[in-house]
């Protein structure tokens, strides 16, 4: 008897509540200019621990290098999470991880999740890509 009167409720209610909500918004991948604005950052931290490295923050790391050679005010480092129970920023099955103008030991600043190639690299960097870059 419940179940009967729960589906007959589902059946009336749900075009309501979705006429109410209108439609969802399509999925967009991640873009880093999506919540940064160009050079928005002057210290980038690349955790290079075994999940993302595993996940290529090796190559991350060479990119953010390579790319920001020139580029005034911006400084690259290897991530220092020592002061965290895994050293790194816990957000590991969304890596590479890169933190954004953040301090040593501390856990401030702005992660950046599944930083991969040379194009997400170049856009936090405010870069072009160069050729012979994917």
């Amino acid at each position: 008897e419940n179940m009967r009167l729960f589906a007959l409720l589902v059946a009336v209610l749900a075009p309501a509540i979705k006429a109410l909500a209108g439609p969802l918004p399509a999925r967009r991948a991640f873009r880093a200019s999506s919540v940064l604005a160009k050079a928005a950052a002057g210290r980038f931290e690349i955790c290079q621990n075994k999940y993302c490295r595993k996940k290529g923050a090796a190559s991350t790391l060479r990119y953010f290098q390579e790319l920001s050679e020139g580029v005034d005010g911006v400084e690259i480092v290897v991530a220092d999470m020592s002061h965290t129970e895994h050293g790194c920023f816990d957000e590991c099955t969304m890596g590479p991880n890169v933190r954004l103008d953040g301090e040593p030991q501390t856990d401030n600043g702005k992660v950046v999740n599944g930083v991969k190639d040379a194009a997400a690299v170049a856009e936090l960097l405010g870069v072009d890509v160069p050729k012979g870059y994917k």
